[in-house]
């Protein structure tokens, strides 16, 4: 999860960095075409003389859950993420990806059954007045466009709740690196198109320091977290595999401030203790009482939910 957590923090930065020379999509196709040619054939090496016993054949139905989860965790996210890059700083957009554990607990709700009790619901308000502080509410420097960019990468932390939600629901019968290559690869179908439209070749400025970005984006901080995010999803569910987003703002905002010179400010600061303040309540247990015991009568550990 750590490790994870530092991939997918580092995504930030890389998209910030390779932004002057590529449009948004262009961007996001990159990063979606590099990550399939990792977890492709690496999916297709562990599949190879080995059978899955009671596991089916993929049928219709199972098409249209990997479907779902190739725009809602890869193509929609994606493109939302970096577009947003344009309107707001790496280490703001850091920040607020540490909201994906609050919804990943409210599509828990909706798609799992999960009652939340009145602390997370109190979560989930505390983590909405961050969000707000990060946004610059109230302040002087706030604009349409600050504003815009902060919703894209909150409907992107939306994206990743729903899909780990609905892949715990729907697809926990399949290898999560199996799932991982499958959605990259279906993704390109719908990132190529607007990948076209929306980039004017002569205005493409590669140098080697956003090459470099580039090819990390798309295979440590793509291909790398992916993996790693859906193995947690299977071995430890949607809600503690959502607690990745715990170290994100630190990995995000390091190296916002270090790599890119970004100031560090004390709204930044308030918003990010407000946000991940919020999201430790939400997932918070009351105690070991209240845990429901294991096979050998003993309360169940946290990190087993």
């Amino acid at each position: 999860m750590v490790l994870a957590s530092t991939m997918w923090g580092l995504s930030s930065v890389f998209m910030k960095v390779a932004l002057p020379g590529m449009p948004p999509f262009g961007i996001a196709f990159i990063r979606v075409l590099l990550s399939g040619l990792v977890l492709t054939p690496a999916a297709l090496l562990r599949a190879r003389g080995r059978t899955a016993p009671g596991v089916p054949v993929p049928g219709g139905r199972e098409r249209i859950h990997l479907a779902v989860l190739a725009v809602t965790t890869v193509a929609l996210p994606f493109c939302l993420t970096a577009w947003a890059q344009q309107h707001v700083e790496a280490s703001l957009s850091a920040v607020l990806h540490a909201t994906v554990p609050l919804w990943t607990l409210g599509f828990a709700v909706l798609l799992l059954g999960h009652r939340p009790g009145g602390r997370q619901l109190g979560a989930v308000a505390i983590g909405l007045i961050g969000v707000a502080v990060l946004a610059g509410l109230g302040s002087h420097d706030l604009t349409g466009c600050s504003w815009a960019g902060c919703l894209a990468v909150l409907a992107a932390s939306a994206c990743y709740g729903f899909g780990w939600t609905y892949m715990r629901r729907n697809l926990s019968h399949r290898q999560p690196l199996y799932i991982a290559a499958v959605i990259q690869v279906s993704a390109l179908l719908v990132l190529l198109p607007l990948a076209a439209v929306t980039t004017d070749t002569g205005r493409v400025e590669l140098t080697p320091v956003r090459i470099a970005s580039l090819l990390a984006l798309g295979v440590i901080s793509t291909a790398g977290s992916e993996l790693l995010n859906y193995r947690n999803v299977a071995r430890l569910g949607p809600t503690t595999a959502a607690l990745t987003a715990y170290l994100i703002p630190v990995v995000g905002v390091s190296a916002g401030i270090c790599i890119l010179r970004e100031p560090l400010t004390a709204r930044l600061l308030i918003g990010a203790a407000i946000v991940l303040g919020s999201v430790g309540l939400a997932v918070q247990r009351r105690d070991d009482r209240e845990k429901p015991p294991d096979r050998h009568g003993r309360p169940k550990p946290a990190w087993a939910e």
